[in-house]
């Protein structure tokens, strides 16, 4: 140890204790010294060294039995300590064997038939008024009423529990060991009431959850009945159109998809003319179908009203235009426009709200009488078919007729090209 305290490291010098003398001998002991001074450092520093241990004050066991209390009371200080006397029930030490006198014996040296009698005598419970109120004020008051946290509402519950015996002190209420019994004995009513209603509400809830889900189901199978009665009746139409479009395949000659198809002929000298030349120039176009209405149509009155066109009458516009003038028009808004891509017209339906526009051809036939692609009705003007399919429907699967006519949108008139000078006060 002494060689230790002698360290030329400063930290092993530390740790044994090492002082200033020491450092300097330390500091010697790098130059060239003789074993007599190295000797007699050493004897130095252990001498010094025990005069130190010396000095220690040495712990008696009373100091550490004081110590050990000192730190037991500041932790009982900062908790809530419990104790717990154990009683011995028997000398022989076997379970289930209680000696009556030995336990009592017991009992009264450890003082607790004593406190158990001072309690009974005194008021065992002494909760604020605050306290009190909270868990027993639905004994004297109405469920809901808030009363103030004073002795005049604690006395008020303890009258009508009907207590007896009790003490009211400015903060506290006193009671004795009783009262809570006979107080949580007058309270059992309402927890058992509550459980009552906790129950009936539930099952008030559970049921109101069992009808709507019983609703749904009824809904769902109503849609879904609705969707199969649908669904078979529009395999019976498919199936017999099918059926008709074959018995009209088999009538057709064997050449008839392979041979090339002749050109419509009309009967009407004008609309021959102007099909024949349309022909000639690469097909129908904008310019063409103005020119045809104008020489042909006009004269025929379609979709003129006492020289007036009618409202549902709009010029060659294009289907993204006609949907966008029905856009957000209630089911039964319809217009009827002039083709620009054939001699006739197109009427454009909304068949229910919030859904896409249907569209459908009306082509004039070679007699000149007007008729909607896929229907077997021919009219004699187009005005005549409008007039009728105001009243019966397209299509028997359209849920609405022909009922409100869809005008013009803003100033522009897209008619406009279909007039000149003369027919200019038909706009």
């Amino acid at each position: 140890v002494g060689a230790l305290r002698l360290s030329d490291n400063e930290l092993v010098r530390q740790l044994f204790d090492g002082d200033a003398d020491d450092a300097k001998a330390a500091k010697k002991g790098k130059a060239k010294r003789n074993a007599a001074d190295a000797r007699k450092s050493l004897r130095m520093s252990m001498k010094k060294a025990a005069k130190q241990q010396a000095k220690a004050k040495k712990t008696t066991v009373g100091a550490e039995f004081k110590d050990s209390l000192i730190r037991l009371m500041d932790e009982m200080s900062r908790a809530a300590p419990h104790f717990v006397r154990c009683i011995k029930p028997n000398h022989e030490k076997k379970p289930n064997l209680f000696a009556e006198d030995m336990i009592t014996d017991q009992l009264r040296y450890t003082g607790m038939l004593e406190t158990t009698r001072i309690r009974k005598e005194g008021y065992a419970v002494r909760p604020t008024f605050a306290d009190f109120l909270d868990r027993f004020k639905m004994l004297g008051f109405p469920f809901g009423v808030s009363p103030p946290a004073n002795a005049a509402s604690c006395g008020k519950v303890l009258e009508v529990a009907g207590c007896k015996g009790w003490q009211v002190g400015k903060t506290k209420v006193f009671l004795r060991y009783f009262h809570m019994d006979e107080l949580n004995e007058k309270f059992k009513p309402f927890p058992d009431a509550a459980n009552v209603l906790i129950k009936v509400a539930r099952g008030c809830r559970a049921r109101q959850a069992v009808r709507k889900l019983q609703a749904a189901a009824a809904e769902q199978a109503s849609q879904v009945a609705s969707f199969l009665v649908l669904t078979e009746k529009r395999l019976k139409d498919f199936t017999s159109v099918n059926e008709a479009l074959q018995d009209e395949d088999a009538q057709r000659p064997a050449d008839y998809w392979t041979r090339k198809a002749a050109p419509k002929q009309y009967q009407d000298p004008k609309t021959q003319k102007l099909a024949k030349k349309a022909g000639k120039k690469g097909g129908f176009n904008r310019a063409a179908s103005v020119k045809w209405f104008k020489e042909v149509e006009m004269k025929k009155g379609s979709g003129i009203n006492n020289g007036k066109f009618e409202e549902w009458f709009h010029g060659v516009i294009t289907r993204k235009d006609s949907e966008a003038l029905l856009r957000g028009k209630p089911a039964g808004t319809f217009l009827v426009r002039v083709s620009e891509s054939r001699f006739g017209y197109s009427l454009s339906h909304v068949v229910r709200t919030d859904t896409r526009v249907k569209h459908y051809m009306i082509d004039q036939t070679p007699d000149g009488q007007y008729q909607v692609i896929g229907n077997r009705r021919l009219f004699g003007s187009l005005n005549e078919l409008v007039g009728y399919h105001s009243e019966h429907k397209i299509v028997a699967e359209d849920p609405v007729c022909l009922i409100t006519p869809c005008g013009q949108l803003g100033e522009h008139d897209d008619r406009a090209e279909l007039v000149d000078r003369k027919t200019a006060h038909m706009l």
